[in-house]
């Protein structure tokens, strides 16, 4: 299975090219945060900041970080700053015209202020220019904040994932958003 997964990556790597993000400073909810693509140093700021959402779990761990970041489709991964510190971070890859959204994480303290929609939609903006006609992700069955966030933003419960995370076996709700044609 792994070796027909990474016959899949290298094809693809050859047809599609991950187009460069353009750092900015951007304005949320009248807050100034800088924004930009995740490098290979910015995984220790990343895994902090799961271990602090998630009440001292790793969903990720460096190696999957590295190899996605290293990957050869189509994905985006974004981090945001408040005053140069990392507070939050989402990841994408895409398969066929799905852009699906691998993680994304907010520090508490900075959640509820628009930064996870923020980032869903910068997720949004690169699920269009690659030409997805759905974003998908998973959220725990007991994330109802996240799952409420996700509904606002268009994105309608799909199926439930029994025992979909390792650490619990907690079931997953994989949500899809239909990317209407502009």
């Amino acid at each position: 299975m792994l070796k027909k997964f990474n016959l899949f990556h290298s094809i693809l790597g050859k047809f599609f090219k991950n187009r460069p993000y353009d750092a900015r400073t951007v304005e949320i909810s009248k807050q100034e945060y800088f924004i930009r693509a995740i490098v290979l140093d910015d995984i220790k700021d990343l895994l902090s900041i799961e271990r602090e959402v998630y009440a001292g779990e790793l969903p990720w761990t460096k190696t999957a970080f590295l190899m996605e970041l290293q990957a050869a489709e189509p994905h985006l991964y974004l981090l945001i700053q408040k005053d140069e510190q990392t507070i939050g971070f989402v990841g994408c890859r895409i398969f066929g015209k799905d852009a699906h959204i691998t993680n994304v994480a907010v520090l508490t303290q900075y959640q509820g202020n628009g930064i996870g929609s923020f980032l869903i939609r910068e997720v949004q903006e690169f699920a269009r220019v690659n030409d997805c006609q759905t974003i998908s992700l998973e959220v725990r069955i007991s994330n109802k904040n996240a799952q409420r966030v996700y509904r606002k933003l268009g994105f309608v419960s799909n199926t439930i994932k029994p025992a979909y995370y390792s650490e619990n076996k907690e079931d997953a709700l994989e949500m899809m958003l239909h990317l209407k044609e502009e």
